[in-house]
């Protein structure tokens, strides 16, 4: 997610936050057994972590906005609007018609994450092309940490629900007054508080 990255590209998800003293010894692709890793996503072996797969749900515009306006991200709405592709033929701030109400026109966007055995994180957009990259790592039951080009990488708490249904809960960067890219973009990947279906 390239031009997310800059313009943070849709991403989703939700969580419950974990209790940092039942964090569990960290977990990563090299921990993690080979025939595990050679398993498919959706494997139920005891090695396999359940955060393993392929998330989707559809996003819209309104629920980025007020995902960020509850982070104190608000302001930022609509350069996510234009920069993300929700309202269509527009591509910059500039060309948005109401900048105070920047989903006006908006269209729901189909997205999806991924997490493999062996530690690779990326996103998918509706035609199915990776517009995101990185790397994760599990850091006790309910928590992981993604590594980009963030110094210290970004945490998120998560919840499965019977299997196939993902909630992220991102911990937000102390530069998130200042409106850093790394808070923005954990917001745009995970949509707090709203579910994610297992796909894969």
């Amino acid at each position: 997610m390239r031009r997310a990255v800059i313009l943070v590209v849709g991403l989703v998800l939700v969580g419950c936050g974990a209790d940092p003293d039942e964090a569990a010894t960290p977990q990563t692709a090299g921990n993690i057994s080979a025939a595990a890793a050679d398993s498919s996503p959706t494997s139920a072996g005891p090695d396999v972590p359940a955060l393993v797969g392929e998330w989707s749900r559809t996003t819209t515009c309104q629920q980025r906005a007020e995902a960020l306006e509850a982070a104190g991200l608000g302001r930022y709405a609509a350069e996510h609007a234009a920069g993300d592709g929700f309202v269509p033929g527009v591509t910059s701030v500039d060309q948005l018609e109401d900048r105070k109400h920047p989903c006006k026109d908006a269209v729901p966007q189909k997205h999806s994450h991924f997490f493999t055995a062996e530690g690779q994180f990326g996103s998918r957009d509706a035609e199915g092309n990776q517009v995101d990259d990185g790397t994760y790592r599990l850091v006790g039951d309910d928590t992981f940490v993604i590594g980009k080009e963030f110094e210290e990488g970004v945490t998120f708490h998560y919840r499965i629900v019977d299997g196939d249904t993902l909630y992220l809960d991102p911990e937000l960067p102390a530069c998130t007054a200042e409106g850093c890219f790394d808070a923005q973009w954990a917001i745009a990947v995970s949509y707090p508080g709203l579910p994610w279906k297992r796909i894969g």
